[in-house]
């Protein structure tokens, strides 16, 4: 399938300008839309048609890794691609390569982007063979779930909260209230309520505060929001 639709997604607005400049006449291309974040993304742009997610790991708000558990949710027609400019293969958790249909740096020329994208398109999946090496482990298989002190990045650990609450979560680190979290996502107060206490159980907290700070010091959300 040729005129992929893409979201890239990346709170870097220079990076996410020089990706569009790159793909702008590439014939495998038919449009970019992009978000800042995760959350940004399902906001603004959810129910769009989207072929192909360019997806970022370290951004504010919740990471690529655990955000691809709520794009999943938002946009279950469309293949990932993790594009990371400061942690290496080896950091994904290995049931998080499943999910994901590729891993490219940012330092990839755009033979390599076009190259990868049309390797997605096709129902393939694409992994540098160089990258897949150095992360000791191929693509798909549960080498990525090393303890952490690979030089490539911080290994990120999975979390086993719902989309639902990763998105609540994500509210929360923003210091909202039950009552707009309920407003922005649709929910009732109740039911916030309830994922409220679902996360704290979770993290083994007992106030909002410390559910962030918990969720910051695990890599579910990000310092600086």
């Amino acid at each position: 399938m040729l005129n992929a639709r893409l979201l890239l997604i990346d709170d870097h607005t220079l990076f996410r300008t020089g990706l569009r400049l790159v793909l702008a006449d590439s014939p495998s291309v038919a449009g970019i839309i992009e978000a800042g974040s995760v959350m940004g993304a399902v906001q603004d742009h959810r129910g769009a048609p989207v072929d192909i997610i360019l997806l970022d790991i370290q951004m504010p708000g919740l990471n690529g890794i655990e955000g691809v558990k709520v794009l999943r949710r938002h946009f279950p027609a469309a293949r990932i691609l993790i594009v990371s400019g400061t942690s290496g293969l080896e950091t994904i958790p290995g049931a998080a390569r499943k999910e994901i249909a590729g891993f490219l740096p940012k330092s990839a020329d755009s033979v390599q982007i076009e190259q990868a994208i049309a390797c997605v398109l096709r129902g393939d999946t694409y992994f540098d063979p160089e990258l897949a090496a150095a992360s000791g482990s191929a693509p798909g298989d549960g080498g990525a779930d090393h303890p952490s002190g690979n030089a490539g990045g911080p290994a990120y650990q999975a979390s086993s909260l719902t989309p639902r609450q990763l998105e609540v979560l994500e509210q929360l680190s923003l210091g909202r209230s039950n009552k707009i979290i309920a407003h922005h996502l649709g929910l009732s107060e109740n039911t916030v309520r309830v994922h409220v206490a679902a996360i704290l159980d979770h993290l083994g907290v007992v106030s909002r505060v410390e559910a962030v700070l918990e969720a910051q010091r695990r890599g579910l959300v990000q310092n600086g929001r």
